[in-house]
């Protein structure tokens, strides 16, 4: 399988390549985030969305696991979350007033995730861990931090670095090398080499419990719960990023899948069913500095009411559903995964997924992908290659292969979905195909 030039789509894209070309004219790169712009055969335009169908300007439908990169665990259109922003936004744009339904949001995060004693608000999951960080070295007095390779925490510079097993540089250009200093880098997974590193210098250890960002990995047996003792031993703060996680692999997120408290967590995406908004929640002793004034919160967009009110209605559905919600979008998601493993095999093409809850990751050039280490083998050319063939065959996943599962997908979309990765798969494969005929 090669990252060779898709073939030409005729008129397929048209409207979405003409907006693309206006675009670029005075919005920078023609999108508002980088990897927007990555989507092959061409960035679509989506005009609008139900449920877990999406429709672009040209007027194609397909079937998303993108959701948004993560939020829409409820699917685009969640009846219960609509109502709610309406009925909040009825009552005017309170931006930076404080209402009644921050409190009622702490509340439910502290009845659903294990660490959630107190919590605080931001906008974004890069917004929520640059605060953990802070709150963890404000509540110890220190600064050093572990951090570790290809986890994914967020763009600030004192964070965006490592974001590959090979490199621990700067994640993009422009950053100040200076500003991650502090961070210790080490293998996701290894804890004998957290246990060497760490003493009482360090003020936390941060991580994705589950490396989902970097192509759904679950933990290694043991790795939780040795940073667990380990950050007890010395007086370090544990935090678990769970900006993916969180109410995506449990209705607690991984700290309750995996059964590790941390100390402080982030939280996002699937927190507030669709709308921006980040969180940090943690024990009473953790959040001391914010919860006694000493630490200074800002930010004129926290808790914002639309956000809330969204969060709100999305928590209290995963709450009341969760019992066979969780189940069901973890199967959906292990189906994909096995199907396309299968299919790909029988082929003898060189692609392969990972899943984990309800998340799955595409590589190709690879037929196996057993452990994070094995990331540089991976050809990320043809896994876009092969995204492209599944947007050509109604399947809309995130361009680097990443796909999440919804509440709102069904039985009949997972069979729809399959037998595009199956047309896909054949699409990749002919060129194989014929390359071996005498």
């Amino acid at each position: 399988m090669t990252d060779a030039p898709a073939p030409c789509d005729g008129d397929r894209f048209a409207r979405s390549r003409a907006y693309r070309a206006h675009a670029v004219d005075h919005l920078a790169f023609g999108v508002s985030s980088t990897p927007r712009a990555t989507q092959a055969p061409c960035p679509v335009v989506i005009s609008h969305a139900e449920g877990v169908r999406l429709t672009d300007i040209d007027g194609n439908r397909y079937t998303d696991y993108a959701l948004g990169y993560g939020p829409l665990i409820l699917g685009h259109s969640p009846r219960p979350v609509i109502e709610a922003v309406q009925a909040e936004m009825a009552r005017g744009l309170r931006t930076a007033a404080i209402h009644a339904g921050e409190a009622e949001l702490a509340g439910l995060i502290a009845a659903t995730v294990p660490c959630a004693e107190v919590s605080a608000f931001v906008s974004t999951g890069s917004e929520a861990t640059h605060l953990a960080l802070r709150i963890a070295r404000a509540a110890t007095g220190r600064v050093k931090a572990v951090k570790f390779r290809a986890n994914y925490h967020g763009w600030f510079d004192s964070l965006s670095v490592a974001g590959s097993v090979r490199d621990d540089g700067p994640n993009v250009i422009g950053q100040d090398p200076a500003a991650a200093a502090s961070l210790t880098l080490l293998d996701w997974g290894d804890a004998d080499a957290v246990e060497t590193a760490l003493d009482s210098s360090y003020a936390a250890v941060i991580v994705e419990p589950a490396a989902i960002n970097a192509g759904c990995f679950p933990p290694p047996p043991g790795f939780l719960e040795r940073l667990r003792a380990a950050t007890r031993r010395h007086g370090v703060m544990l935090i678990f990023d769970e900006v993916i996680t969180g109410y995506r692999l449990a209705l607690g997120g991984a700290q309750a899948r995996y059964g590790v408290t941390p100390d402080l967590c982030t939280l996002g995406k699937a927190l507030g069913g669709g709308l921006p908004i980040g969180a940090v929640a943690g024990s009473r002793a953790a959040m001391a500095p914010l919860s006694e004034g000493r630490l200074m919160h800002r930010g004129t967009f926290n808790g914002n009411p639309l956000s809330v009110a969204a969060s709100i209605a999305c928590v209290t559905e995963l709450a009341a559903t969760s019992a066979a919600l969780y189940p069901r979008m973890e199967r959906f998601a292990a189906e994909l995964a096995a199907h396309l493993n299968h299919e790909a095999a029988r082929a003898g093409l060189p692609l392969c997924a990972r899943q984990v809850g309800a998340a799955a990751q595409i590589f190709a050039g690879v037929t196996a992908m057993d452990k994070i280490g094995d990331l540089a083998g991976a050809n990320p050319g043809a896994t876009l290659a092969f995204t492209a063939e599944l947007l050509r065959a109604g399947v809309f996943t995130l361009p680097r292969g990443l796909m999440y599962l919804s509440a709102a997908h069904t039985e009949g979309d997972i069979a729809e979905t399959k037998a595009a990765m199956s047309v896909a798969i054949a699409r990749c494969a002919a060129p194989l195909t014929r390359s071996r005929q005498p």
